[in-house]
């Protein structure tokens, strides 16, 4: 029984990765997770300066429903510091995706090429963060644009392309058509949902944003849905990685019968210990394969079509 997988020409030693946004903020959590058992880390969105993000607060717990919203805002120290963070990856062999972000394709070009002499696994880009006065959700929701900014970028590396797909859109495909056309290596799928929380007291948005993206469990529905669209119609062509609202083990075999050759996870980790976590979803898929006398994650994807 293999727990290998592979997205195009990535081979991992399993299907779980580290969502962006969550613990990868640093190498030091990014390492101390796939030293925990992940099959790689993707760092946090990068952009090609330093950002401070939203005013706080900026993350809200939706406990009842195992769920955040969050707006902080894409903060990162910019590309030309967190090389640093990346090069103590590199030494000490981590394998790293690299989330990348620009308000324009300018700037999506300046920190690849400011990045791409690194040693990463792939660029994932953030094309579709809700949570910004800019940038992001309208990049993301236009695919003339996206083509535009993945064909660019595709001439500047041969470093993997992945693009993380917006669910706040009329027409995932067409947006997924798109960055296929423009040369994606991968196709990631879902990020957060527009969302708000109003508390009744106050009679105010609980966010210093007011809006903010909703992440956790209560996605999940909606990722299984667009994962299972994206394979059905792009599948021959393109691999598709899994993401939102992984709680179980049960979720992740879910995604990848959906369609997914691997899944991120990203609020679940963030707010258990995530060496527990990771030992369970391990135990979880190993025990189903065994049940199910699948010898491989390859046999498990897009079984739901079958």
């Amino acid at each position: 029984m293999s727990f290998d997988t592979e997205v195009g020409d990535i081979q991992l030693r399993n299907p779980l990765i580290l969502a962006s946004g969550v613990l990868g903020t640093t190498y030091s959590t990014l390492q101390r997770t796939y030293e925990a058992g992940l099959g790689a880390v993707i760092t946090k969105s990068i952009g090609p300066r330093s950002r401070i993000g939203n005013p706080n607060p900026s993350v809200f717990a939706l406990q009842e429903i195992r769920s955040v919203i969050n707006s902080v805002g894409l903060a990162n120290p910019g590309y030309s510091i967190f090389r640093e963070d990346i090069q103590i990856l590199n030494e000490n062999k981590i394998p790293t995706i690299v989330s990348i972000f620009g308000e324009n394709k300018e700037e999506f070009l300046e920190v690849l090429n400011g990045l791409k002499d690194l040693s990463v696994l792939a660029f994932e880009l953030n094309l579709s963060c809700p949570n910004t006065e800019k940038g992001g959700t309208q990049i993301g929701t236009d695919p003339e644009l996206v083509k535009e900014i993945v064909s660019m970028l595709r001439k500047e590396t041969e470093i993997p392309l992945w693009v993380k797909l917006t669910p706040n859109v009329s027409n995932i495909l067409e947006i997924a058509d798109a960055a296929i056309k423009g040369g994606s290596d991968a196709l990631v799928a879902i990020n957060t949902l527009k969302a708000m929380v109003i508390d009744i007291q106050t009679k105010m948005p609980v966010l210093g944003f007011k809006r903010g993206g909703l992440s956790g469990a209560a996605i999940k529905p909606i990722g299984i849905r667009y994962v299972y669209d994206l394979y059905e119609n792009f599948g021959d062509k393109i691999p598709i990685i899994g993401v939102g609202g992984i709680y179980r083990g049960e979720d992740i075999i879910e995604y990848l019968l959906a369609g997914a050759t691997a899944v991120e996870i990203g609020t679940s980790l963030g707010v258990a210990y995530p060496e527990n976590m990771i030992r369970f979803f391990q135990m979880k898929i190993k025990k189903y394969m065994k049940e199910h006398q699948f010898n491989s994650i390859k046999e498990i994807t897009g079984g739901a079509h079958r």
